[in-house]
């Protein structure tokens, strides 16, 4: 039973990652060979003239509030990663449910680059058992909303540049 659940799991995971990434691609137009290497990329190496707002929330309570550095370069350069905690007592995917001394470790990277989106990916894990692993598609132009699980929810939004 425990293997037909992992294989359930698992199969909702990928439809949900192509029903999420779809619009992304579908939005894209044909680019020339020389213009597909500029991607949005999160990196360390950007010079700060882009950023973008990420918040994540559960309810009403701000799990974790941030700014990434974003800019245009190659596919290569992305190394964006990072990772948060929070306290237990939540529901995840209607079947994992923790207990409010849990610590959760919320993690965000960037999954993928595309011309008009970075791809992250977001996960929830215990130390014994990863909860939600999912992707919500930023658009460095305007806000993005992608309600992750229940009550769960991540808004990406540009910084005004100054």
């Amino acid at each position: 039973m425990l293997i037909v659940n992992r294989i359930y799991t698992s199969w909702n995971l990928l439809f949900f990652t192509i029903l999420l990434a779809a619009p992304a691609f579908a939005q894209q137009t044909p680019l020339s060979p020389e213009s597909s290497n500029v991607v949005w990329t999160w990196s360390k190496q950007c010079d700060g003239d882009r950023k973008l707002g990420v918040t994540v929330l559960l309810g009403r309570k701000v799990l974790y509030r941030d700014v990434f550095p974003i800019c245009l370069g190659s596919r290569e350069t992305e190394d964006g990663r990072v990772r948060f905690h929070f306290a237990g007592g939540h529901l995840f995917q209607d079947e994992y449910l923790t207990r409010p001394t849990d610590s959760i470790e919320g993690e965000i990277w960037q999954a993928g680059r595309e011309p008009d989106a970075l791809i992250l990916g977001i996960s929830f894990n215990t130390k014994k058992q990863v909860l939600l692993n999912t992707l919500h598609i930023a658009r460095p132009e305007k806000q993005t909303s992608s309600e992750l699980d229940k009550g769960l929810l991540i808004t990406t939004h540009p910084i005004p540049v100054r």
